[in-house]
This record gives C-alpha cells, sequence and structure tokens, in this order.
C-alpha cells in the first residue's frame, strides 16, 4: 500500500467533502483519485461508495446540530433511495460508462440553465404539499438505482428534486445527505458481501471527505443559501464538462 496514495486520497476527500457536504458530486474529485491508485474500476467504485458514508453521515451530523435537517423527511426519501440502491448495485450494468457519463452531463446542463434562469429558485423556501409525494419518489428510486451502480452527480440531482418541491438550498442539502447516506449503506452491503471494496483506501478516503464535510457544511450554514446555489452551479457546470470530457476521449 502506497503512503502516496493515501495522503493523495486523504487531501482529495476533505477537498471534495469541502463542496460536496452543500452540493453533492464528490466523485468529481474522489473518483479519479481512486482509479489512480491502480484499483480496478468496479472495486473502485465499491471502494469510493463506502467511503462517501462517511461524507455524508458527518454533513448530516453538522446540519441536524445545527437543527437544519428535516430528518424525517429525508428519512423518507432515504429509504426509497435504499431500495433502488440495492437494486442498481446488484444489476449487471450493459451500458457503457461513455455513453453514461455523456446522458449525465446532458442532464447536468439543463439542471445547469434551468438554474441560471430561474435565478430566484431555491432562495426562499415554500410550503411543500406531502400529497405531491409520488413523482418525486418515482425520481429518487431511480436515481438511487443510478446511485448503486454509478453515481456520478447523485447529490447534485437529489438536491435539484428537493428544491424543486419547495425547499432552499440550505435544508435541500442537509436533507441530500441523508438520502446519500442510506443509499451508500444499502450500495456498499452489497459490494462489501461480493469482496469488492478496498477498505485502507476507503477508510482513509472517507476520513478526508469527513472532515471536509464537516467544514463544508459549517460554512454553508454560516453563508446561506445565495452561496450555496453559486457553488452549486459552478459544481453542477465542471461535473458536467469533466463527464463530457470523460465521455469524448472514451470514445476515440
Amino acid at each position: 500500500m502506497n503512503s502516496i496514495f493515501l495522503l493523495m486520497l486523504f487531501g482529495g476527500g476533505f477537498v471534495g467533502g469541502l463542496y460536496a457536504s452543500t452540493v453533492g458530486s464528490v466523485s468529481l474529485i474522489s473518483f479519479p483519485l481512486v482509479l489512480l491508485t491502480g484499483l480496478p474500476v468496479h472495486v473502485a467504485i465499491a471502494t469510493n461508495r463506502f467511503a462517501s458514508i462517511m461524507l455524508e453521515l458527518a454533513s448530516a451530523a453538522k446540519y441536524y446540530q445545527e437543527k437544519k435537517l428535516n430528518l424525517k423527511l429525508g428519512l423518507r426519501f432515504g429509504a426509497i433511495a435504499a431500495v433502488g440502491a440495492l437494486i442498481g448495485s446488484n444489476v449487471v450494468v450493459n451500458v457503457d460508462e461513455k455513453y453514461l457519463n455523456l446522458a449525465t452531463s446532458l442532464l447536468l446542463v439543463l439542471v445547469f440553465l434551468f438554474f441560471v434562469f430561474r435565478n430566484n429558485l431555491g432562495l426562499e423556501e415554500k410550503k411543500w404539499n406531502p400529497r405531491h409525494w409520488l413523482m418525486p419518489s418515482v425520481a429518487i428510486f431511480l436515481l438511487g438505482i443510478y446511485g448503486g451502480f454509478f453515481g456520478a452527480g447523485f447529490g447534485t440531482f437529489i438536491s435539484t428534486i428537493l428544491i424543486l418541491l419547495g425547499f432552499d438550498f440550505l435544508k435541500s442539502a442537509a436533507m441530500s445527505r441523508v438520502v446519500g447516506l442510506m443509499m451508500s449503506v444499502a450500495a456498499t452491503v452489497v459490494f462489501a458481501y461480493n469482496g469488492l471494496i478496498h477498505y485502507p483506501y476507503a477508510i482513509v478516503l472517507g476520513m478526508g471527505m469527513a472532515i471536509g464535510g464537516w467544514t463544508g457544511a459549517g460554512i454553508g450554514i454560516e453563508k446561506g443559501n445565495r452561496y450555496i446555489r453559486s457553488l452549486f452551479i459552478l459544481v453542477v457546470l465542471l461535473t458536467s464538462a469533466k463527464l463530457v470530457w470523460t465521455g469524448v476521449a472514451a470514445t476515440k
């Protein structure tokens, strides 16, 4: 086990956790770093997912401590995502990864444009009608399947759904961490059962993510919705660009 890789994973996990605790998409940094260690792709996915548990747990704990977390609703949507993740992590995916990259990047571009032109969305909370649970639940279930086997941009998409339901950026970020936690736990159980997790790398990466996530959540709470909105739009754009680059490179 290379000590340089451990330092790289811890540092990358910390940086990723700083922004992912509020806007998701930690895999923008963490997954390429895990691949750099030389692990096979399936092991890298499993290792990254295990580490994400520590990020989501630390971030959710910070939001809960500051009374910014709707835990009941987060657990409800998280359970739905977890069921989807159990399916996704068990499915042998026949879609080439490069097409997943390109499709995901297209969706993220649409999210980016939507929030740019709806510049007040998510800055103020609107009353959510609990009767309107079916469509977001279906969307979160499908995202859980996606998160179980791939997951790039999962947290960002969950935040988008919650914002569209009427929650502001801060409360959406808090609930997204609970949804992400439960999805990651479900997927990790399957990966662990199949012996795919490289635990030393996963623990070091997760420790970096947890420290960065706790810190980043605190910054987000202090600075508020406008800060999270700006960071959200930036990360959506960067994630989309990265996925396009990866998808195009894979076609050559």
